[in-house]
């Protein structure tokens, strides 16, 4: 795309958006039985858009921005992140059980937009930051 490609920071707020639609598109049927399999394509194809914003470009951001001495260790703090989520995640949704899925899906796709746009909002000040790495 060369100088018309997004920064990173841009990528990551679209994949927060994006994960926030799937999450969105699931409300209206959340707790339903006999619903059409679209509404899970829906959400596979907005998740992967959404997931493919964030995963390979958080791995390619990490190798640009560490220091070349400790690019291993950021990549493992990287992954460490991920686990971490995982983690909390599982511990999050043993709480959640209580409640229906509509409000649950309304609330992490609340979230995920929210954050999507706040990443928006940080786009310009975390590009001063990290130079010409895109």
């Amino acid at each position: 795309m060369g100088k018309h490609e997004p920064s990173t920071t841009t990528k990551f707020a679209w994949g927060l958006i994006f994960v926030g639609l799937g999450f969105a598109v699931l409300i209206p049927v959340g707790g339903q039985t006999g619903v059409s399999p679209l509404w899970l394509t829906l959400t596979y194809l907005l998740h992967t858009i959404g997931e493919l914003s964030l995963s390979p470009v958080g791995l390619s951001a990490m190798t640009k921005l560490a220091p070349q001495r400790i690019g291993g260790l950021i990549m493992g703090i990287w992954f460490l992140s991920i686990s971490v989520g995982e983690f909390v995640g599982g511990r999050v949704a043993a709480v959640y059980e209580q409640f229906p899925l509509p409000l649950i899906f309304g609330a992490v796709a609340g979230f995920s937009i929210v954050v999507g746009v706040l990443m928006f909002a940080l786009v310009r000040p975390v590009s001063r930051m990290t130079g010409d790495v895109n």
